[in-house]
C-alpha cells in the first residue's frame, strides 16, 4: 500500500509543483526566495524569516527552491501572515535532528515551529530526523488560522504537535509511530494520508473541559500502516476530555478492531469524545469498537466539517477566506504570553508546555539568583539560543523592576505544585525547586534591614538603590512573601526555614510602609514612587521622574495593607488617610482618551472620576514631565512621545473607593472607626 501511495504522491506533487512554480515563482509577488545554491536572495529559511517585518500587517511570501535545509526554524508570534511555498513536497525538505532528551521537553524538541497567526505552507516536507527512542517533533503549531497544503510531516514519535489555535491540513501526508498527531488545537485533516510506521496510536488530543472547541477531525482520510503486528489505535485522550473524529475515512487492516484506547484510565471513557462516521475499509469493524465511542449520524457529522468546526467566533473558513479578510479580522486564539503566564487554570501547569516555559525560566536565571527585566520568557527558544544563555549566567543586572524575579518565582511555584500533583513528578522537577529556592534567597538578601527593597540587586550606583514602590515592585515582592508565609496552595512545598524568612520579610516591611506615607501640613496623604534608602525621604529617579506623590502605585500599597483582617490602629489610620486623600484629589468632568494615535484630555461631564498618576507634594497639583525634566501642569504641554507612551491618568482608585474600601470596613468592623471619613 505504501508503494502505491508514494507513486500517487509523486504524481500529485509534480502537478502541484508546476502550479506553484507558475503562480508563486513567476506571477505572484515573492518577497524572498531561498535557494541553497545561492541563486535566490538568501541560502537558508531562517535568513528569509529574519527578513519578515515584526508585527507585519500584510502577507509575506517566502519561496523555497528545491533542496534539503538542515536548520531549526521558528516563525515567532510577532511575524504573522507568512507563506512558505516550496517547489514540491518531494524535493523541498526542511529537516532538523532534535529530541526531548536533548531539548528537555517535547515542546522544545521541534524542527519547525509556528506561532505567527495566518501562516500558510504549501509543497514542503517537514522532518525531524531524530528517529526512534524519544519524542521528536517535526512541526509544532500554536497559532490561529494556519493552513498546510500538499505537505509531508515525517517523524516517529510525536511527529505533529498541533498544539493550539485552529489549523487546516489539506492533502497532506503525516507519518509516525506513537501519538504522532497530538495537542490541543482545533484541527481538520482533509484528504490526508495518515501512515503508521509501527504499532501505536495515531491521535493524542488534549482538552481540559467538554465545552472546549478543540479536537482533531479527519475528513475523507486514508489510514495506512507498516510493521503493525499488534495493530494501531485511532487515538487516546492525552487529557480526560480529548476529542477526535473520523469522517468518511478509509481504514487499513492495521487499525485495531476496538479502535480506541482510554490511556489506561477507565474514567476517561466518561469524558473523552471519540467518534466515527461512515468509516470504511478492513479496519472499520464498527461492531467490535469500544462501547464508549460514538457512531455519528449524518446530521451529527456535519458539525465537524471544516467550515463548521473551524469557524470560531470570527467565521473563518480555510477554503474561502481571502487575504484581505485575514488581514482585517483579528484571530480568535493567542498563545500564552508572559503577562498572563501566572493566570492559567491549574491543570495547565502540569502540561509539557508549562514545563517548557519553566525550563526557559531556569535558563534565564542569573548566578545571583535573580532575573533581568523586560524579557519574554514564554517566547520559544531555538537550541542555539539556549546554548548561548548557558554561557551568559554571570552577566546582566538582576532586578524587581517591571515584574522581574518575583514573577519568575511565582511561576516556578505553580509548575512545582503542578508537578507534585502528578503521580510521578517529571525528571526536571528538582531543577525547578532549586531555581525557586535560589530566587527566593535572592529576595531575602536584597531586603534592607529597614524592610525596604532596592530596584536592583546586587546594588548598582544611582537611583537603583532607592526603596522602590514604582511599578508596584516592592509591594509585589511582599505579596509573594505573604503568600509563602501563609502557606498558600502554590507554596505548600516551601521548606519551613524559608517560610519563616518570608514571614519575617513582611514583618520588617510593615513599619516602613506606614512610616513612608507622606505627610503634608500635618496630614497624611499617599506614597511617593521611591525613597532614599538611608533617610527614607521621597527621592527622584530618572530626570523625568521627580519627587512626587503617586496615585497609581499607592493603590497597591493600600490594598496590601487592607489584607490584614486584624490591623493595628496605626495601619487603620494609614488606610483611612489614604482613602481621604483619594476622595479629596479626584478629577471630575474629563476623561483620558487613549483610543487614537494622539492621547488627550477630553471634557466629559459623564465620565467617571480619574486621578493623575503624579501629584506635586507641596500643592497637590497633577504634574506631567517630558524628557526635558521640566514639570508641566498640563499633559498636552509635554512631547508626543512621552504623552502617548505613558499612563498619565488612572481610574483604578474608583474600584478602591467603591469596592475594596467598603469590604475592608466590613471586615475590620468597628475597630476601624470613622476617622478621616
Amino acid at each position: 500500500m505504501k508503494k502505491i501511495y508514494f507513486g500517487n504522491l509523486v504524481l500529485l506533487v509534480l502537478l502541484s509543483a508546476i502550479s506553484v512554480r507558475a503562480e508563486f515563482f513567476s506571477n505572484k509577488k515573492v518577497d524572498v526566495t531561498v535557494a541553497p545554491d545561492g541563486s535566490g536572495d538568501v541560502k537558508t529559511v531562517n535568513e528569509a524569516v529574519a527578513k519578515v517585518p515584526e508585527n507585519n500587517k500584510k502577507r509575506f511570501v517566502i519561496a523555497i527552491k528545491k533542496g534539503v535545509y538542515d536548520e531549526q526554524i521558528r516563525i515567532p508570534a510577532n511575524k504573522p501572515y507568512v507563506s512558505l511555498i516550496g517547489e514540491s513536497a518531494e524535493n523541498t525538505k526542511l529537516t532538523f535532528n532534535i529530541s526531548n532528551k536533548i531539548a528537555g521537553s517535547t515542546s522544545a524538541a521541534y524542527a519547525f515551529y509556528v506561532a505567527g497567526h495566518d501562516f500558510y505552507a504549501e509543497n514542503i516536507t517537514f522532518e525531524n530526523s531524530f528517529g526512534q527512542g524519544s519524542q521528536a517533533v517535526a512541526v509544532l503549531t500554536e497559532a490561529d488560522r494556519l493552513i498546510f497544503k500538499n505537505c509531508r510531516f515525517l517523524g516517529w514519535q510525536d511527529t505533529l504537535y498541533a498544539k493550539n489555535g485552529r489549523q487546516y491540513f489539506d492533502n497532506c501526508y503525516i507519518e509516525g509511530h506513537v501519538d504522532f498527531i497530538f495537542g490541543q488545537a482545533a484541527a481538520v485533516f482533509e484528504n490526508c494520508m495518515i501512515h503508521s510506521k509501527g504499532d501505536g496510536y495515531i491521535a493524542a488530543p488534549m482538552r481540559f473541559a467538554a465545552d472546549e472547541p478543540s479536537g482533531y477531525v479527519f475528513v475523507n482520510a486514508k489510514l495506512t500502516g507498516e510493521n503493525t503486528q499488534k495493530g494501531v489505535f485511532l487515538g487516546r485522550p492525552w487529557r480526560a476530555f480529548g476529542r477526535t473524529v473520523f469522517l468518511n475515512t478509509e481504514m487499513g487492516a492495521h487499525v485495531r478492531p476496538e479502535g480506541w484506547n482510554n490511556w489506561g484510565k477507565a474514567e476517561n471513557e466518561k469524558t473523552a469524545y471519540f467518534a466515527e462516521y461512515n468509516s470504511k475499509g478492513a479496519g472499520a469493524k464498527m461492531n467490535e469498537r469500544v462501547k464508549w465511542m460514538r457512531q455519528l449520524s449524518k446530521e451529527e457529522a456535519r458539525q465537524f466539517e471544516p467550515e463548521n468546526f473551524l469557524k470560531g467566533k470570527d467565521g473563518w473558513n480555510p477554503k474561502t477566506a481571502s487575504e484581505k479578510w485575514q488581514e482585517t479580522t483579528k484571530p480568535d486564539f493567542k498563545p500564552v504570553s508572559w503577562s498572563d503566564v501566572n493566570k492559567q487554570q491549574q491543570l495547565w501547569y502540569q502540561t509539557d508546555e508549562a514545563a517548557r516555559i519553566a525550563d526557559q525560566v531556569v535558563l534565564y536565571q542569573k548566578e545571583s539568583g535573580g532575573w533581568e527585566k523586560n524579557i519574554d520568557m514564554v517566547a520559544m527558544l531555538a537550541q542555539t539560543e539556549k546554548d548561548a544563555l548557558l554561557k551568559s549566567k554571570s552577566g546582566g543586572e538582576t532586578t524587581i523592576d517591571n515584574g522581574a524575579t518575583y514573577t519568575q518565582i511565582a511561576y516556578l511555584a505553580k509548575v512545582i505544585t503542578g508537578s507534585l500533583a502528578k503521580t510521578t513528578p517529571p525528571n526536571n522537577f528538582p531543577k525547578y525547586k532549586e531555581a525557586f529556592n535560589r530566587g527566593l534567597d535572592f529576595l531575602f538578601a536584597a531586603q534592607y534591614e529597614n524592610g525596604g527593597y532596592p530596584q536592583f540587586f546586587p546594588l548598582r550606583k544611582g537611583y537603583y538603590t532607592h526603596i522602590t514602590f514604582n511599578d508596584n515592585a516592592m509591594i509585589n515582592v511582599l505579596k509573594l512573601m505573604r503568600e509563602i508565609a501563609k502557606k498558600k496552595e502554590d507554596f505548600l512545598f516551601v521548606d519551613e526555614e524559608r517560610r519563616l524568612k518570608a514571614e519575617k520579610a513582611v514583618e520588617k516591611a510593615m513599619p516602613l510602609i506606614l512610616k513612608t506615607q507622606v505627610e503634608v501640613g500635618g496630614k497624611k496623604t499617599v506614597w511617593a514612587a521611591q525613597y532614599d534608602e538611608a533617610t527614607l525621604k521621597p527621592a527622584p529617579a530618572r530626570k523625568f521622574e521627580p519627587v512626587s506623590l503617586t496615585a497609581g502605585e499607592s493603590i497597591g500599597i493600600v490594598r496590601f495593607l487592607m489584607y490584614d483582617s486584624k490591623p493595628s490602629q496605626a495601619a487603620i489610620d494609614t488606610i483611612e488617610s489614604a482613602i481621604a486623600w483619594y476622595r479629596a484629589n479626584k478629577i471630575e468632568g474629563i476623561r483620558w482618551d487613549t483610543k487614537g494615535k494622539e492621547h488627550a484630555v477630553v471634557k466629559d461631564k459623564n465620565a467617571l472620576p480619574i486621578w493623575a498618576r503624579f501629584y506635586e507634594i507641596e500643592t497637590m497639583k497633577p504634574i506631567f514631565i517630558g524628557r526635558d525634566a521640566v514639570i508641566k501642569y498640563d499633559v498636552m504641554e509635554i512631547e508626543a512621545e512621552r504623552r502617548n507612551g505613558y499612563a498619565w491618568y488612572v481610574s483604578e482608585p474608583n474600584e478602591l473607593l467603591e469596592k475594596d474600601y467598603p469590604k475592608w470596613k466590613e471586615k475590620v468592623g468597628k475597630s476601624a472607626g470613622n476617622k478621616n471619613r
